[in-house]
């Protein structure tokens, strides 16, 4: 994918974050006033399955909920941050690990199967481990790493989850999304791009624009088990993935971005109260917000139905 003139570049980059700083950052979450509004919630008797659990808003809304009650499964790949995870952990609810390569589809699709997660009828799933490559990597698989663990791995757990009654009726899935998203429509040419290619944030937005979809997807499939399905924003929070793959973004906003409980808030909010559903809105900050910034994102000839179809044709592929 050719990359646009610097100065275009740069220009667009200047408009991005003098619109969204105010408000994705820090400066907003203390403005509306949330610091001074905890989330009240007993999730005592709930399961909950979060990906990318280890560390970052994974990490935060897994400890908010077991400190709640919730016996959370927590799933990643990393044993020593999963041990920090155990011992962080303050009850009256617990961690229940579960090493699992999210990029692998076939782990996933195991990772289903395992007596410690098919024994259980799950409350809320949070979707949300994110990579955002800055170099073009291929799986065993022969997916491209980000749009295996961003979007497909998702797709496949939390599907299959659903047609073995992993999903509580009147449980809630929760798709994190992230900010990059508006800048791309819905578009299933950039899910699974190519090397020759490849641009990360590209795919990454796509990515996260292409679960806003599978949040309607699942909302529409599963209206009469009474599951509630959101995207839900975090907000820019100072998370590892940031520190890695944006260092300028983070040299120069550090300051005022969110920590990562203040990321996983709306998160922890969205479990509590279960707010009404709205299409094509994201949640940010426990408001709906709207899913396109720029006119440009609603023009897409990708549908919802086009991106299952092309998310099934994989999973058929790698028959797992």
């Amino acid at each position: 994918m050719a990359e646009p003139p610097f100065w275009q570049a740069l220009i667009k980059s200047v408009n991005f974050y003098a619109r969204f700083a105010p408000s994705f950052t820090r400066v907003g979450y203390i403005s509306r006033g949330l610091p001074f509004k905890p989330v009240r919630a007993d999730y005592a008797g709930q399961n909950w399955l979060i990906t990318g659990a280890t560390g970052g808003l994974g990490k935060a809304a897994a400890l908010r909920a077991a400190a709640k009650g919730a016996t959370v499964h927590a799933v990643g790949r990393n044993a020593r941050a999963m041990d920090d995870l155990v011992r962080e952990a303050r009850g009256p609810g617990s961690i229940v690990p579960v090493l699992c390569d999210l990029s692998s589809m076939a782990a996933v699709a195991d990772m289903v199967r395992r007596p410690e997660i098919a024994a259980v009828k799950f409350d809320v799933i949070v979707n949300n481990v994110g990579l955002l490559m800055r170099a073009f990597q291929e799986t065993s698989e022969g997916l491209e790493t980000s749009y295996a663990t961003n979007l497909l791995g998702h797709y496949i757990l939390t599907g299959d989850l659903h047609r073995a009654g992993g999903l509580k009726p009147g449980g809630v899935v929760i798709n994190v999304v992230s900010g990059g998203l508006y800048n791309v429509p819905l578009n299933k040419k950039m899910l699974n791009i190519p090397e020759a290619h490849f641009n990360g944030f590209a795919a990454y937005a796509s990515h996260k624009r292409a679960q806003i979809a599978l949040a309607e997807h699942w909302r529409a499939s599963w209206i009469a088990d009474g599951i509630k399905t959101y995207a839900v924003h975090p907000g820019w929070a100072d998370t590892a993935g940031v520190k890695t793959s944006l260092p300028k973004f983070r040299k120069i906003l550090a300051p005022i971005l969110r920590n990562n409980h203040e990321g996983a808030d709306t998160i922890d909010w969205l479990a509590a109260t279960h707010p009404p559903e709205i299409v094509d809105e994201i949640w940010f900050d426990r408001k709906p917000r709207t899913a396109h910034a720029y006119p440009h994102t609603r023009l897409t000839r990708t549908t919802v139905a086009d991106l299952v179809a092309f998310l099934d044709a994989d999973r058929a592929r790698l028959a797992v």
